[in-house]
């Protein structure tokens, strides 16, 4: 595996990934997973904010008023996980979503960078289509139990003294790995590479990969324009991919003549 000689710079990836959305060959595989996406989450996002305000009022209710300064800091807490949830979630549930377009935008963008990868020029869209969630429901089945596990150790913690601040970043860097790996993963799909050398792969760059989820992470938590850094963390994801296992020069210019805005 071609190892870079730095750390390539993960925001970077993601700025990139937006100024590509309007290309004219992506363009397209934008738009429809982004309108089903607004359509989705712009009710649950609120839905969730109603219920967080709910939750918060009824604390208040129930706690004494000496109280109420330890119930600001708990709520502190609770926001930062609540937000790490969210995001997770979103991310989790959008991808499975857009994983038939995300897929053909990592291939989409692997050919036009020249990357040095077996075409799929090929291979009917549908069929990549159609891989690309099949890959994203296995990407679930390795995420959600362990997701699971994660949850109960941090519940775990909320009873211990001190320790209850640490929730924030156990949930953070779990949430931070699970995206770096569902970014990569389209871009090692179309590259032939299994879920198990991907992670052997992320494991082995694990300061890039987690930099890069914890970007994805915080651009998930943000309402509205997280609908858009979606596809522009796929492209980031390609980015990086075919970066860090040397398919292009890793000294390349990001804005490659061929990726172009039309």
């Amino acid at each position: 595996m071609h190892r870079p000689t730095s750390i390539i710079s993960s925001p970077a990836l993601i700025i990139e990934g937006l100024k590509l959305l309007g290309h004219r060959d992506i363009r397209w595989l934008v738009i429809i997973p982004l309108s089903i996406n607004i359509a989705l989450f712009a009710s649950a996002t609120g839905f969730a904010a109603q219920l967080l305000g709910q939750w918060l009022d009824s604390v208040i209710n129930l706690t004494p008023d000496w109280l109420h300064w330890l119930v600001w800091i708990i709520w502190g807490l609770f926001i930062l996980v609540a937000l790490v949830i969210y995001a997770f979630t979103f991310a989790l549930v959008a991808n499975l979503i857009g994983a038939p377009f995300y897929g053909l935008i990592a291939e989409k963008i692997m050919l036009l960078m020249g990357a040095k990868v077996l075409s799929n020029e090929a291979v009917p869209l549908l069929k990549i289509a159609w891989a690309s969630f099949v890959r994203q429901l296995q990407l679930m089945a390795y995420l959600i139990p362990r997701a699971i596990v994660v949850g109960l150790a941090c519940l775990g913690l909320s009873f211990i003294p001190l320790m209850n601040i640490l929730i924030p970043v156990v949930a953070g860097s779990w949430a931070a790995w699970s995206l770096a790996l569902q970014y990569l993963d389209y871009a090692a799909d179309i590259d032939q590479v299994n879920f198990r050398q991907l992670r052997q792969r992320a494991t082995a760059e694990r300061w890039q990969s987690m930099s890069f989820g914890l970007c994805a992470l915080a651009g998930s938590a943000i309402p509205v324009l997280n609908l858009l850094l979606m596809p522009a963390t796929v492209i980031g994801g390609t980015l990086l991919w075919i970066r860090s296992n040397g398919l292009i020069s890793a000294d390349k210019p990001m804005t490659n003549k061929n990726l172009s805005l039309p």
